[in-house]
């Protein structure tokens, strides 16, 4: 489970590595990265609105807003 620090950057979020995030785009920069290791990732496929990228053969489309991003990977801003 994520867990927000102090400062608002979150840190135990899925596929970080230990890292610590302070925004939303800083962390989906970096599961873009790994993406190149066969790690799911986001892209945005539309202004505000991202696609979840797994390259499974069985993997399920799954979209989300900006907003429902943060708050599921507990961004406050």
């Amino acid at each position: 489970m994520e867990r927000t620090v102090e400062n608002g950057c979150v840190e135990n979020l899925p596929f970080a590595r230990g890292a610590v995030f302070c925004s939303l785009d800083e962390y989906l920069a970096h599961l873009r990265q790994q993406g190149a290791i066969d790690l799911p990732w986001w892209r945005e496929i539309s202004p505000g609105v991202y696609e979840r990228v797994a390259r499974g053969t069985h993997a399920q489309r799954e979209t989300a807003t900006r907003a429902e991003l943060m708050e599921r990977f507990g961004f406050q801003r």
